[in-house]
């Protein structure tokens, strides 16, 4: 009877684990697509001055280039195995590749459960923390996906390896942490983080006969990094700030994953701030306890390793907000950064439940389960409309490069690294370019400074059974066109009733308030625009040509300056 219990709670104990990450896995599949985005150019650019490179050594040269502050080495290897295996930069593979850290993240934490002699059960939490939607901006981005997502795992891994070197004779975990800590440091420009702080362990450990072997590494990858390194061009991020922002920025960022601009738009900043208040208080006990208390070395160790993650992670969270904090602290609050405050949660989690005898952990962990589903059910709420849109956005990105602006390369390597995916417009381009009869409507036109606010009012419901499902706006002139995503907006002023329903969760059902569509003026070249519309909803397509227009008269912008 015991072994079957044990058998029972294990298989339900694997199941919780898998859930978060299988849905996760359903809801990449769905939104995720082959078109770059920003900087995703700036990979295929160098994928193709490698492939055409005519030496080795112009080869390395290329993919330890400096590209903006970091130097993305493995970006550019992960996207030369995609071009080998499918002939193509596939970022949609790139992406799947990026987040597959995660997976190895979680790994991770289940080997620091076992090391603290917790039961598997404890790991139910950290899955559902980490395998949350509210990370879409680098699940859907091929290179943020790697560089951001792959340097905190390479870091992790580099600090286990080296800190449970302790001891033993064979010297496999040390050189495998060197391994580790020379991809994340050409990973990512926080990847700098990990052979310092690998240095302060093995000062920590007293172990220093492999410290100077690492420190004389670490020192080469450091000079190679900095080698010809050239700072920001971008004068935005050199503007200096109060410490009083400065710190309302760094609590921001540290506890920015429990995020209630959904429910409370108002609160969201204050609630972030106030959580990483408790978080840092936390983090300052629990490094007292390990670097000043005397207590047991294996149980130190297995603190030291989460006093190790806790400081790269901290210290990354510093970066951001002194590289970031001039384009606004709620920049600070966005899904970029959240990746640094779910781990940080996750590792404040494990350390609460080790502090606590083991008679009341295992309530604690039954706790933080219910905690964390809802904290993955409400992530997937708030977070829908965002990543439904910017699935629609990239789209809109694509249309704009292949027949707005008509760049899409058609011929040589750029062409066979970036082919188009294919979306509903393909077979509409006829219908879009040729005269039709218009209708009348009354979609309610704001124009500012920078660009057009375009909002059209509907009812009843869409069916978003397809990522593409939804309304797209069109400009018209007598030489231009353009595609623009829209929002959906629902009717409910309270948001959650109108996710958290039946409809919306089992019937793919989402009710309709508007279609708000704001683009800029920056991209759009001067004229007279008939304005149209692209309703998408059951694979099925229809085109409305409306009676009403703009005129737009081009803004150039600036583009920021770059080092790529």
């Amino acid at each position: 009877m015991l072994l079957k219990n044990a058998i029972v709670r294990t298989a339900l104990t694997l199941c919780l684990i898998l859930i978060p990450l299988i849905f996760f896995g359903y809801t990449f599949q769905k939104y995720a697509i082959n078109i770059p985005h920003w900087d995703d150019l700036a990979v295929r650019n160098s994928l193709a001055d490698f492939l055409t490179a005519d030496s080795f050594a112009h080869k390395i040269k290329l993919l330890f280039a400096q590209h903006n502050e970091h130097r993305i080495f493995l970006t550019r290897l992960f996207a030369l195995f995609v071009y080998l295996i499918k002939g193509t930069l596939d970022l949609k593979t790139l992406m799947l590749l990026g987040n597959l850290s995660l997976v190895g993240i979680l790994l991770l934490f289940y080997k620091i459960i076992r090391h603290n002699s917790l039961q598997l059960w404890a790991l139910v939490p950290i899955s559902f923390l980490l395998f949350n939607t509210a990370l879409y901006e680098n699940v859907f981005w091929g290179m943020a996906s790697v560089q951001n997502f792959w340097v905190i795992f390479l870091a992790f891994v580099s600090f286990y390896w080296l800190i449970y070197a302790y001891n033993q004779a064979r010297k496999t975990y040390f050189y495998l942490a060197l391994v580790a800590c020379f991809l994340g440091t050409y990973t990512s420009s926080n990847g700098i983080l990990i052979p310092i702080l690998g240095m302060g362990i093995l000062v920590f450990q007293k172990r220093y006969r492999e410290l100077a072997i690492w420190a004389g590494v670490s020192l080469v990858f450091l000079f190679f990094y900095f080698f010809q390194y050239q700072s920001s061009p971008d004068k935005a991020a050199q503007i200096s700030f109060s410490p009083t922002l400065i710190g309302k920025g760094l609590l921001a960022v540290l506890g920015n994953a429990i995020d209630v601009s959904f429910i409370a738009p108002n609160k969201h900043l204050d609630l972030s701030m106030a959580t990483g208040f408790i978080v840092l208080v936390l983090a300052g006990l629990f490094s007292f306890q390990v670097l000043v208390r005397k207590y047991d070395i294996d149980q130190r160790n297995n603190d030291l390793l989460l006093l190790s993650c806790l400081v790269f992670l901290g210290i990354t969270c510093a970066g951001i907000v002194l590289g970031r904090l001039s384009y606004g602290i709620e920049v600070l609050l966005t899904s970029k950064y959240k990746i640094n405050s779910v781990l940080i949660l996750c590792i404040a989690y494990l350390i609460i439940l080790n502090s606590l005898p083991a008679h009341r952990k295992q309530k604690i962990i039954n706790v933080a389960i219910v905690l964390s589903i809802a904290f993955n059910f409400y992530n997937y709420l708030a977070e829908f409309k965002h990543v439904h849109y910017l699935h629609h956005e990239r789209i809109t990105d694509q249309f704009k490069i292949q027949h707005s602006d008509k760049e899409l390369p058609t011929s040589g390597i750029y062409a066979q690294l970036q082919q188009p995916a294919s979306t509903f417009y393909d077979a509409l381009i006829p219908a879009l370019l040729s005269a039709k009869d218009s209708v009348q409507s009354n979609i309610n036109i704001e124009e500012n400074e920078t660009g057009f606010i375009l909002t059209d009012k509907q009812s009843g419901t869409l069916n978003i059974s397809t990522a593409e499902a939804g309304q797209y706006t069109v400009l018209r002139s007598a030489q231009n066109i353009y595609l623009f995503p829209s929002r959906i907006i629902t009717p409910s002023a309270f948001q959650l009733k109108d996710y958290f329903n039946i409809s919306f969760l089992f019937r793919n059902q989402i009710r309709l308030g508007s279609f708000v569509s704001d683009f800029t003026k920056f991209y759009i070249q001067s004229g007279n625009y008939q304005i149209g519309t692209i309703r998408v909803e059951n694979k099925q397509t229809h085109i409305t040509w409306t009676n009403q227009s703009i005129n737009i008269q081009a803004v150039q912008k600036q583009k920021p300056k770059q080092n790529w």
